[in-house]
């Protein structure tokens, strides 16, 4: 999964504040830095399409803070100068207005601290400029021949490309079926038929029968591991 940074492009993560350890600006100690650091106010930015999964504030932490659920990660974003607009549960696009940064919470001056996480659970994370540059692992998952919830993620994922724009669940549903159809080139209407079967079994080189038992499952799955979706 690929995000694009949540600030504007003439500005640039701190050399003094990667992802890792470094020496804490307030207490002068070292310590694990769980995000990266863009000084200044500006306006910040939606990493990704996902859902605002926890809007907070902390006095004596991040100050505003906003969490997005992007179903493969989440993303979190630190010492906004204002409360956000978003609501919980409320849908966004990458580039979507999030606030201005600022200096609220523990903070020496205007800043946005943005973290990666493997899950919504504080301390979970990655490092960002992995996901900011591309470099995150791809998905590989097990050839099994069963269409499980790993397996609609890494199809998920690979969709973007065709315009899913909905999170990286496993969960399929109409944003799903609708990009697959429009891989497989048949009628994009979210309803998944015998016709949309038996044209994805087409692409994927299987007998178009319109029955997706365990060759078509399996091939979908080496498809996916080999970047072929």
């Amino acid at each position: 999964m690929r995000l694009q940074q949540p600030w504007p492009a003439d500005r640039s993560i701190n050399k003094a504040s990667p992802y890792g350890w470094r020496v804490h600006p307030i207490s002068h100690k070292k310590a694990f830095h769980r995000g990266v650091d863009v000084s200044g106010s500006f306006p910040v930015t939606a990493a990704g399409d996902g859902v605002v999964g926890h809007v907070g504030f902390s006095r004596t932490g991040g100050g505003h803070v906003v969490g997005i659920d992007h179903g493969a990660v989440w993303t979190f974003y630190y010492h906004g100068a204002q409360a956000t607009k978003l609501r919980k549960g409320q849908r966004v696009e990458a580039g979507d207005f999030i606030y201005t940064s600022g200096s609220t919470g523990a903070s020496t001056g205007a800043h946005l601290h943005f973290e990666v996480r493997k899950s919504k659970t504080w301390g979970n994370t990655v490092d960002p400029e992995l996901y900011l540059s591309g470099r995150a692992p791809v998905a590989s998952n097990r050839v099994s021949g069963r269409l499980d919830k790993a397996t609609w993620m890494q199809w998920q994922t690979a969709l973007r490309e065709y315009g899913y724009k909905g999170r990286i669940d496993g969960i399929p549903g109409k944003m799903t079926y609708t990009a697959m159809q429009k891989w497989a080139g048949v009628k994009a209407d979210g309803i998944i038929g015998p016709n949309t079967r038996k044209a994805v079994q087409s692409k994927l080189g299987v007998k178009a029968d319109g029955k997706w038992g365990k060759l078509t499952i399996s091939a979908l799955q080496r498809k996916l591991n080999e970047g072929k979706i």
